[in-house]
């Protein structure tokens, strides 16, 4: 990967920790080298690393602790394919793939240049948070979105989800979380 296309990632990791951090009043922030260190090829490092060495090298965001069960994963892009949204897409798999190894509820963030921000998330999810009426179902298991307000719309949502994940009174799984937006 070129300077110039890690330089493009770096800056659209730290314009969604931005964005984030307004939305929450947290401290959201990128995580030096991202994904390198237990991405990929380095993925054996991840089981020799502390709890909170893993929270650190989690994804690409370094999370806040009242939103420490979220994980997210961005992408920035010149070009994606939308029309394969609605077939099959390579590089919307291998973006998911790689979002969604984590026990964490993940959040896959791709912006593309001139199309705007998009994010993925697992289907499980649909039952808690709101989703605008424009969205497409990817692959029968993801919901992918337009970022425009959709964490503002879904803020106490993801705080109201950790306070259940924590709940030592119940048992919880995402199919089991009810819509709070009642």
């Amino acid at each position: 990967m070129s300077s110039a296309n890690k330089n493009k990632g770096k800056r659209g990791e730290r314009e969604v920790a931005d964005h984030l951090s307004n939305v929450f009043g947290l401290n959201f922030e990128r995580v030096p080298n991202s994904g390198a260190f237990t991405g990929g090829k380095n993925f054996f490092r991840k089981a020799k690393l502390t709890e909170t060495q893993n929270l650190l090298a989690e994804g690409d965001l370094i999370v806040p602790d009242e939103l420490k069960h979220l994980c997210f994963e961005i992408k920035t892009y010149k070009d994606f394919s939308f029309a394969g949204v609605y077939t099959k897409n390579k590089q919307l798999d291998d973006w998911i793939k790689q979002a969604s190894a984590t026990e964490k509820v993940w959040f896959l963030i791709f912006k593309i240049n001139h199309a705007g921000a998009f994010v993925v998330f697992s289907k499980t999810l649909q039952s808690i948070l709101k989703i605008p009426p424009c969205f497409s179902i990817y692959n029968d298991y993801n919901i992918i979105v337009n970022m425009q307000n959709f964490f503002e719309n879904n803020k106490d949502n993801l705080l109201y989800l950790k306070s259940l994940l924590n709940s030592k009174d119940i048992s919880v799984s995402l199919e089991n979380v009810k819509d709070t937006s009642t």
